[in-house]
């Protein structure tokens, strides 16, 4: 399975939550089926030993109330938190698997005289600690700067005479999670649209323009041709290779860049769309002309780096942050 299987098709479809299961094992076959559709909201990523709290809603008894439980993958026990008479709303706290990998937690809602219904939802559990679900980013482990706004760690590498954060900012003042999932946040970075962008990095700290951008890759022009494997690195997502194999690029991350294929995001009209995992890497410069903004972005099957451009406002990149002047941390 490669990662735009864990990234992609894990949270965009599985991840969803599925249509209630109409269950007769338990009932009679002449019991009519509660009305509506169980859900529950669960991130796509959860950190691992993190504890979450989950309210089910949807289900309802058209004589009475409904009695809820919940059963996960990775404990055998179902767990009744509600009867059909009882209080409270069905809520359920658990604790995550302190084991990275894909889980399930399943909600059944059941009533006297009708047949129960159910969903469940797929997660995958990260842990973001250095070497954990990403492990062979190559980050320079003995040169980092603490961001003092949110606690943020960034290594730091200097190309192009310029010192660079080697990982994708996470500043959590502004930008988005990837999948809406916070515990991604040190392991991929948030995305920003241009204009969060142009204010995100920490005192000190700047967007790069793209003669910078251009410098740190070692060429110039529109296209920075047969240098994206300069930027990119062989590091691997709860086990799984991130830039899959592709003959015309050799990964050497000869920059210390460790560019990671997490891809982009668009707001369209308040829904997040998240698009391109495991094939693009995207990086916001300071440059613009209009309404639009100029990004590069690195493709796997190629070994050049791309100009683009992207609306100020809806299209969301990745963030590297360069110092104000030539002096290390």
């Amino acid at each position: 399975m490669r990662f735009k299987s864990i990234l992609l098709l894990l949270s965009a479809a599985s991840l969803a939550i599925l249509p209630s299961c109409h269950k007769k094992d338990e009932d009679s076959e002449s019991d009519p089926f509660l009305n509506g559709t169980v859900s529950f909201s669960i991130p796509s990523f959860v950190k691992v030993g993190e504890q979450l709290t989950v309210t089910p809603k949807g289900a309802v008894n058209p004589t009475g109330d409904v009695g809820y439980y919940w059963s996960s993958t990775w404990n055998s026990t179902r767990d009744t938190v509600k009867t059909e008479s009882g209080s409270g709303d069905g809520t359920w706290t658990m604790t995550v698997p302190l084991a990275t990998g894909v889980y399930t937690v399943t909600v059944g809602a059941f009533a006297a005289n009708y047949s129960s219904i159910s969903s469940y939802k797929k997660f995958t559990v990260v842990d973001p600690s250095l070497e954990g679900s990403l492990k062979g980013a190559e980050y320079e482990t003995g040169s980092s700067f603490v961001d003092s706004r949110d606690n943020g760690v960034y290594y730091l590498t200097t190309a192009g005479d310029k010192v660079w954060m080697q990982n994708n900012l996470y500043y959590s003042g502004t930008g988005v999670s990837y999948q809406n999932s916070v515990a991604m946040d040190p392991i991929v970075g948030r995305f920003y649209t241009w204009n969060e962008a142009l204010s995100a990095c920490p005192d000190g700290w700047r967007l790069p323009t793209d003669k910078e951008f251009a410098a740190l890759a070692g060429t110039t022009g529109e296209t920075l041709s047969n240098v994206a494997g300069s930027l990119m690195v062989n590091a691997t997502f709860n086990g799984q290779k991130l830039w899959t194999f592709w003959p015309d690029v050799k990964i050497t991350n000869s920059a210390k860049f460790s560019a990671l294929p997490i891809g982009y995001a668009i707001d369209q009209e308040g829904y997040m769309k998240y698009m391109g995992s495991s094939q693009y890497a995207t990086f916001w410069t300071s440059d613009n002309s209009d309404d639009s903004a100029i990004y590069r972005y690195l493709y796997v099957a190629k070994n050049d780096i791309y100009l683009g451009y992207g609306d100020k406002e809806s299209f969301r990149a990745s963030v590297r942050c360069v110092k104000d002047d030539n002096n290390g941390e």
